[in-house]
């Protein structure tokens, strides 16, 4: 089988919201054994809308839409699945009573624009939505799909995972496929593509590098009658790539993050963290807030910026004074001082970026990372590019994972 996604909305053409959805879609097709040909943004324009429907429905197996289901008048993909169908769109009693019952209980009455939320075509069964007022639509004629989904991502995530892809998974037996990602740290983009070229030349499974914020990521996928059959295809080339690579590289595998993974780290150690950040701006500590368990190895978190706020927080002036404070030194000393200071078993340092190089600083646009555990101390630098609000993020994501090896050979 074979299927297509589209994105209405003018919304999406005029970078006001980010479709997300057919990338979620993408994905999830995938793991059903459905390939994905074709992904299209259409707004709310009816001819428009139409002609791309009509396409999808004579050419695809699978039509997945998402948006378009509101009350507005500019929602209009019932309107025009029924005119791609030539069916009429009639209004079910059961429905419009659901939807009555949901405007009640919120102490509103229902507007009369609603009540197309509660039409069908013939053709068409509606797919429950308990996040929404907006059922989607599952027709079926002739050997062809059309699945109509809400927009909004948090209702078509459950109405997919619920309802959606079971249902596909039954009009498409016998195909099963597995996906795993390790995801690396440390080797380059270049360097893992001629480590690993033999393994790139196999069809099945399939090898896919993929550079990311967070690091390299590899991707094996494999196609078998069963989840076991391809688990087991994958299972010989993942231990060759981690024979070739060493598994000190990877840093984490599958649906894994760095945050995630320094989560599990600390609490499976029962290790408590201290923080001190500078250009960062509290958005390492942020991040880490945002972890499972946080509360348990997160201590606290220091912003800091400049000499004298520094050597205020225990960080060696001494130190400061002979190396400036974006250098290496002083990131080793503000993590020493941010576990002290936070009676903590790991301390992490972040420094300023180098704006104006010296020969302790590193050159323009690094930042040093100092870590700290029983006394002893390690750092590392990265160097970013210049775009402030960007390179925050990186330098985060960089530490955390820097953090992961530094726990890990500790």
């Amino acid at each position: 089988m074979h299927a297509e996604i589209i994105s209405i909305g003018t919304e999406l053409l005029m970078g006001e919201t980010v479709d997300t959805n057919s990338s979620y879609l993408g994905a999830e097709l995938a793991k059903l054994g459905i390939g994905l040909r074709w992904a299209t943004k259409v707004g709310d324009d009816p001819d428009l809308l139409f002609e791309v429907l009509d396409r999808a429905w004579r050419r695809s197996d699978v039509t997945l839409t998402t948006g378009g289901l509101g009350p507005t008048s500019d929602d209009l993909t019932r309107e025009t699945t029924a005119r791609v169908l030539d069916e009429e769109m009639v209004v079910q009693d059961e429905l419009l009573e659901h939807l009555k019952g949901l405007f009640a209980g919120r102490g509103t009455p229902m507007p009369d624009t609603n009540i197309k939320q509660a039409t069908l075509i013939q053709s068409a069964d509606a797919i429950p939505n308990p996040l929404g007022t907006a059922p989607g639509w599952w027709v079926e004629r002739g050997g062809s799909i059309l699945v109509a989904m809400p927009g909004p991502p948090r209702e078509l995530t459950r109405m997919w995972t619920c309802e959606v892809a079971p249902r596909l998974k039954q009009h498409n037996p016998g195909v099963a496929i597995v996906t795993r990602t390790l995801k690396t740290f440390g080797i380059s983009e270049g360097g893992l593509d001629q480590m690993l070229t033999p393994l790139f030349q196999a069809a099945n499974p399939n090898l896919g590098i993929y550079s990311k914020e967070d690091g390299i990521h590899l991707r094996a996928i494999a196609t078998a009658e069963t989840e076991d059959e391809a688990r087991t295809l994958i299972e010989p080339m993942e231990a060759e790539i981690r024979r070739i690579i060493g598994d000190d590289a990877i840093w984490g595998e599958d649906d894994e993050t760095a945050i995630s993974q320094v989560a599990s780290l600390l609490t499976g150690r029962r290790q408590t963290l201290g923080i001190m950040e500078c250009f960062t701006g509290g958005l390492l500590a942020s991040n880490l807030a945002d972890a499972p368990r946080a509360a348990e190895f997160l201590k606290g978190s220091l912003v800091v910026n400049g000499a004298g706020v520094l050597a205020a927080q225990g960080v060696d002036a001494r130190v400061v004074e002979e190396f400036g404070p974006a250098s290496a030194e002083v990131a080793e000393a503000m993590a020493e001082a941010a576990r002290r200071r936070f009676d903590a078993d790991v301390g992490i340092g972040v420094t300023g970026l180098v704006t104006d190089p010296t020969p302790t600083s590193g050159p323009l646009g690094t930042s040093h990372i100092g870590f700290s555990i029983d006394g002893r101390t390690a750092s590392t630098s990265g160097r970013y590019p210049t775009q402030r609000l960007r390179i925050r993020g990186r330098a985060v994501t960089h530490t955390l994972l820097e953090l992961i090896q530094f726990l890990r050979r500790s």
